[in-house]
Protein backbone atom coordinates (compact mmCIF):
# COMPACT_ATOMS: atom_id res chain seq x y z
CA UNK A 1 0.00 0.00 0.00
CA UNK A 2 1.30 3.71 -0.86
CA UNK A 3 0.82 6.83 0.81
CA UNK A 4 0.99 10.39 -0.43
CA UNK A 5 2.46 12.82 1.59
CA UNK A 6 3.22 16.31 1.50
CA UNK A 7 6.58 17.95 2.83
CA UNK A 8 7.40 21.09 3.56
CA UNK A 9 10.57 21.54 5.76
CA UNK A 10 13.52 19.39 6.42
CA UNK A 11 11.98 16.65 4.58
CA UNK A 12 12.68 18.33 1.33
CA UNK A 13 14.94 18.02 -1.34
CA UNK A 14 18.04 19.31 0.24
CA UNK A 15 17.48 19.61 3.99
CA UNK A 16 18.61 17.46 6.54
CA UNK A 17 15.94 14.80 6.77
CA UNK A 18 15.40 14.72 2.98
CA UNK A 19 17.20 11.12 3.38
CA UNK A 20 14.50 9.37 4.71
CA UNK A 21 12.56 9.90 1.56
CA UNK A 22 15.17 7.93 -0.15
CA UNK A 23 12.52 5.07 -1.64
CA UNK A 24 9.79 7.58 -1.97
CA UNK A 25 8.32 8.59 -5.30
CA UNK A 26 8.60 11.99 -6.35
CA UNK A 27 5.64 13.50 -7.22
CA UNK A 28 5.90 17.30 -7.89
CA UNK A 29 5.70 20.62 -5.76
CA UNK A 30 2.36 21.51 -4.38
CA UNK A 31 0.88 23.71 -2.20
CA UNK A 32 -1.45 23.60 0.75
CA UNK A 33 -4.34 26.32 1.19
CA UNK A 34 -5.65 27.71 4.65
CA UNK A 35 -2.18 27.60 6.34
CA UNK A 36 0.44 29.35 7.64
CA UNK A 37 4.15 28.88 8.52
CA UNK A 38 5.97 29.29 11.30
CA UNK A 39 10.00 29.07 12.22
CA UNK A 40 10.41 26.78 15.37
CA UNK A 41 14.17 26.99 15.55
CA UNK A 42 15.68 24.11 13.33
CA UNK A 43 11.96 23.26 11.92
CA UNK A 44 9.23 24.87 10.65
CA UNK A 45 5.56 23.91 11.75
CA UNK A 46 2.05 24.82 9.85
CA UNK A 47 -1.01 25.64 11.68
CA UNK A 48 -4.37 26.82 10.43
CA UNK A 49 -4.69 30.55 9.44
CA UNK A 50 -5.08 32.26 6.09
CA UNK A 51 -1.60 31.74 3.79
CA UNK A 52 -0.09 29.09 1.54
CA UNK A 53 2.56 26.85 2.22
CA UNK A 54 4.62 25.50 -0.53
CA UNK A 55 6.20 22.02 -0.67
CA UNK A 56 6.46 18.89 -2.19
CA UNK A 57 4.31 15.56 -2.34
CA UNK A 58 5.94 12.26 -2.32
CA UNK A 59 4.36 8.58 -2.04
CA UNK A 60 5.94 6.53 0.49
CA UNK A 61 5.10 2.56 1.54
CA UNK A 62 3.84 1.99 5.12
CA UNK A 63 6.98 1.35 7.36
CA UNK A 64 8.17 4.86 5.58
CA UNK A 65 4.71 6.75 6.92
CA UNK A 66 5.54 5.19 10.60
CA UNK A 67 9.20 6.34 10.32
CA UNK A 68 7.71 9.77 9.60
CA UNK A 69 4.88 9.28 12.37
CA UNK A 70 8.05 8.67 14.39
CA UNK A 71 10.23 11.46 13.01
CA UNK A 72 7.59 14.12 13.85
CA UNK A 73 6.22 12.72 16.84
CA UNK A 74 2.61 12.35 15.56
CA UNK A 75 -0.03 12.64 17.92
CA UNK A 76 2.44 14.37 20.30
CA UNK A 77 4.03 17.61 18.86
CA UNK A 78 2.30 17.33 14.88
CA UNK A 79 -0.49 15.75 13.98
CA UNK A 80 -0.93 13.89 10.91
CA UNK A 81 -4.01 14.78 8.33
CA UNK A 82 -4.77 14.20 5.10
CA UNK A 83 -5.99 17.22 3.39
CA UNK A 84 -6.00 18.16 -0.09
CA UNK A 85 -3.30 19.75 -1.95
CA UNK A 86 -2.60 21.54 -5.15
CA UNK A 87 0.31 20.36 -7.44
CA UNK A 88 2.24 22.85 -9.87
CA UNK A 89 0.33 21.32 -12.65
CA UNK A 90 -3.01 22.25 -11.62
CA UNK A 91 -3.94 18.40 -10.21
CA UNK A 92 -5.54 18.13 -6.49
CA UNK A 93 -4.82 15.19 -4.65
CA UNK A 94 -5.44 14.42 -1.04
CA UNK A 95 -1.78 13.71 1.24
CA UNK A 96 -1.07 13.54 4.99
CA UNK A 97 0.51 16.48 5.69
CA UNK A 98 1.96 17.04 9.50
CA UNK A 99 -0.19 19.92 11.43
CA UNK A 100 1.73 21.70 14.75
CA UNK A 101 0.02 21.02 17.56
CA UNK A 102 2.06 23.45 19.90
CA UNK A 103 1.91 27.15 20.66
CA UNK A 104 2.83 29.51 18.23
CA UNK A 105 2.78 32.85 20.26
CA UNK A 106 6.40 34.57 19.91
CA UNK A 107 7.31 32.25 16.83
CA UNK A 108 8.17 34.44 13.86
CA UNK A 109 5.80 33.58 11.12
CA UNK A 110 7.30 32.63 7.55
CA UNK A 111 5.36 34.77 5.31
CA UNK A 112 6.48 33.38 1.76
CA UNK A 113 4.63 29.62 3.05
CA UNK A 114 8.54 28.38 1.77
CA UNK A 115 10.79 27.38 4.59
CA UNK A 116 13.68 27.92 2.33
CA UNK A 117 12.77 31.72 2.25
CA UNK A 118 12.61 31.89 6.19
Amino acid sequence: MRFKIFVYGTLKKGFRLHPYLSRASYLGEAELEGFKMYDLGRYPGIVSGKGKVYGEVYEVDLKTLLLLDEIEEEGEEYERRLLEVKLKDGRRVRAFVYIYRGDISGKKEIKSGRWEKR
